[in-house]
């Protein structure tokens, strides 16, 4: 209110007139001097340095001069920094033209608030002009709870984030008096006594305290709050990251005792490590866990805490006591896909992040073998009634599917993986989850040929499609599917993924912090599949894999067989039958071999290679495949219709530039039918090179827009909605190689 009054008594002054003079002797309301140069009057100030009368006189002369020659028709106020017993030339203005003194700015405050609140002022003179100074831009209830104690002039609240963020600036650009104030709040926060300090050694304070305070479970409320805020805060979140890289935080610190939302990964990694040390005592865990538990679940911190913690409870908390019900093998298989998994992608996780950490890992990896016996048991005890029927699969699929299906074929996709592809897009699509049994030994060249053919194995991956066209009789276009983009049109799309694979045997445990990667390209793909008007995407794949983790010599299971035999990391080929109780047999012919067998066991045989990541065994991890089908729903209100309406000319053209002409449909009564937001993309081959701006199409309504090859000879141009990315149209464009004759 304070700048409110303050203009309504200068333009009171002004409008008569045009001139005015604002005598402040003390130059007190210097502070409200902006807010006259947003009103754009023209402001002539005296010079306060001036002490001799000559001085005073002619600078006065020459301010009114320069005020009737220069800004004659425009408003003029006159800052007069001297009483007005000391002025002269300028003194006729007040008597003439009009004048607001402030010569004791307090009282002419005092006044004001008590015309519009009616209460009595009991603040001391210097508090007064300090709250004139905050008061401007609030409003009078502002002012009244200021007036009754109701609230204080300063609230930390407000004003501490932008302090922290940028403690220089932002004290510099207060008032001495109000920075005074504003520190003095600091010092109460901390508990300190108040010394003049910089700003930034200020604010290193606060937050130190702050810091300790979360570290020994002792912050003060109001801190603790800001904190919140601070997490919360797009504008400063990253000046807290700042604090928290430079905090040294105490050795003696506990993550046991510390504030649950706490933010520092040093005592997140102790816990850790105070775990996997003590894993062999179940008391001490179960405790433990309800500690992580808190923090975890807590919404207030959750990206200041490691997503791995996620990963450890998942595999501390896990109870294999279902698994004594699984008495056949379809219950086994249940109980992976629907439990078990997860704690493979936890593993898998926890690999990522504490691989180079041995004494973490290693403890966590016992911990998880455990687990994994015991469903390992259970799954061997029932191998005898396993049946692989991966054989022939698409053949099957597609001779039985109506034009626009596609279906994708990972190469070593493991089930968990397919589950958080799954997890990404059911928000986006129908999802239908069934599972497929690998075929023995579980590896690429057997078990693609398995998924392609059924019959045969071929060594070459083009025989494989070869066949599949031959076999099943449809029109199939085959892909890799990176290579994937809008205006592929198909019937039957078949789209290899191998990256998977490829990185697990070029990479080994290298390959584990791709798959993140991995699993964003396979949801991409999905929706942009379903986006592109396909009306089911299938997505399976040869085999799974095994990561063996840490892995010592003795670890690791001795080949003795007997005879010709071929030792891979997880299975033998041998020309004679054995006999082993540990292994398990498979009748699998190839070449000279006739048996293949898998120790009951996910430990690698003795062989050459890393070991790290593998494949080719019987563990459910490898044998157990995913067979998810998506399909998008139906919009209950479809959209407008909107087409490229010259594709004919677009087939032949001259020149460097081409025209595409869109259509919106006609005759839509339908308000959501009534317009679409739509954007066309450009491709040459795979690439996309160019792509419009956003253009709004309405019913019966065309729209024109010119392009250039840009060097291509022949590009796609595709429309998608904007919002949804759905394809709606598409048109092949080729460059004529006619000259452009000009008309001629």
């Amino acid at each position: 209110m304070t700048d409110k009054w303050f203009i309504q008594d200068i333009e009171h002054q002004i409008k008569k007139r045009k001139r005015t003079v604002l005598v402040d002797p003390s130059g007190q309301c210097s502070f409200l001097l902006p807010l006259l140069n947003d009103k754009e009057y023209k402001i002539l100030s005296t010079d306060s340095s001036l002490t001799e009368q000559w001085q005073t006189v002619k600078e006065e002369l020459f301010l009114r001069q320069e005020a009737e020659k220069h800004h004659k028709d425009a408003p003029v106020i006159f800052y007069v920094t001297r009483p007005r017993e000391q002025m002269s030339f300028l003194l006729d203005y007040c008597y003439t033209h009009g004048c607001l003194d402030l010569t004791n700015m307090v009282e002419w405050l005092k006044k004001k608030l008590f015309a519009s609140t009616g209460l009595q002022i009991q603040m001391e003179n210097p508090l007064l002009l300090t709250a004139a100074k905050l008061g401007i831009g609030k409003d009078l209830g502002w002012w009244k709870k200021i007036l009754q104690n109701l609230e204080e002039l300063i609230s930390i609240e407000d004003e501490l984030l932008p302090f922290l963020h940028d403690p220089e600036s932002y004290l510099n650009n207060k008032d001495e008096d109000i920075r005074r104030l504003f520190e003095e709040k600091l010092f109460e926060l901390t508990g300190m006594p108040y010394i003049s300090k910089p700003p930034k050694t200020l604010a290193n304070e606060v937050v130190k305290r702050l810091f300790d305070g979360l570290a020994y479970n002792d912050v003060p409320a109001s801190l603790l709050q800001l904190y919140y805020r601070w997490i919360d805060s797009e504008t400063y979140r990253s000046s807290l990251h700042e604090y928290i890289d430079k905090y040294s935080l105490d050795a003696n610190a506990s993550p046991w005792t510390a504030h649950q939302d706490h933010c520092f990964i040093s005592l997140d990694k102790k816990a850790l490590e105070q775990l996997t040390a003590n894993l062999h005592d179940k008391r001490y865990i179960s405790d433990r866990i309800k500690k992580i538990l808190s923090r975890v679940t807590s919404k207030k911190v959750n990206h200041l805490v490691p997503g791995w913690w996620n990963d450890v409870i998942t595999l501390l908390n896990f109870d294999t006591g279902a698994l004594s019900t699984c008495t056949d093998f379809s219950k086994i298989v249940n109980f992976y896909t629907g439990h078990f998994y997860a704690v493979d992608r936890a593993m898998r996780n926890l690999y990522c992040a504490f691989l180079q950490d041995e004494s973490v890992i290693r403890p966590l990896q016992q911990y998880y073998d455990n687990l994994n016996l015991e469903l390992l048991q259970q799954w061997y005890s029932c191998s005898t009634e396993y049946k692989p029927d991966q054989a022939g699969y698409l053949v099957k699929l597609l001779k039985n599917s109506q034009p626009g299906i596609a279906v994708i074929v990972g190469d070593g996709l493991r089930y968990e993986i397919a589950e958080m592809v799954a997890v990404s897009l059911e928000n986006k699509a129908s999802i239908e989850k069934k599972i497929m049994l690998a075929d023995m030994p579980s590896e690429t060249e057997h078990n693609m040929s398995a998924i392609y053919d059924g019959e045969k194995v071929f060594p070459l991956h083009k025989d494989r499609e070869k066949s599949l066209k031959e076999k099943t009789g449809k029109e199939i276009t085959f892909m890799n599917l990176e290579a994937l983009h809008y205006g592929v049109k198909a019937d039957y799309l078949v789209l290899t993924y191998k990256d998977i694979d490829s990185a697990g045997e070029k990479l080994q445990q290298g390959a584990i912090k791709l798959f993140k990667e991995f699993e964003y390209v396979l949801s991409e793909k999905i929706s942009l599949l379903l986006n592109m008007g396909y009306h089911e995407v299938h997505l399976i794949t040869d085999h799974g894999f095994v990561l063996t983790g840490l892995l010592d010599e003795a670890d690791k299971i001795e080949p003795n067989a007997k005879g010709k035999k071929e030792v891979h990391e997880r299975y033998i080929r041998t020309v004679e039958r054995q006999e082993n109780e540990d292994w398990l047999e498979f009748k699998s012919p190839h070449g000279d071999y006739g048996y293949v067998y898998a120790s009951k066991n996910y430990r690698p045989f003795k062989s050459k290679g890393v070991y790290g990541y593998s494949h080719g065994g019987f563990t459910p991890q490898e044998i157990i495949l995913p067979d998810f089908t998506f399909s998008k729903e139906k919009d209950t209100i479809p959209g407008l219709s909107v087409k490229i309406s010259n594709k004919e000319e677009l087939a032949e053209i001259t020149g460097d530039v081409f025209g595409i002409k869109l259509q919106g449909a006609a005759g839509k009564s339908d308000l959501f039918a009534s317009s679409r937001k739509v954007q066309i993309l450009l491709y040459s081959g795979n690439t996309n090179y160019g792509s419009s701006s956003i253009i709004n199409m309405e019913a019966g309504k065309t729209e024109s827009l010119e392009f250039s090859f840009k060097g291509h000879t022949e590009v796609q141009a595709v429309v998608v909605d904007a919002s949804t990315q759905e394809q709606l149209d598409l048109a092949i464009i080729k460059q004529s190689n006619l000259r452009d004759l000009g008309g001629l």
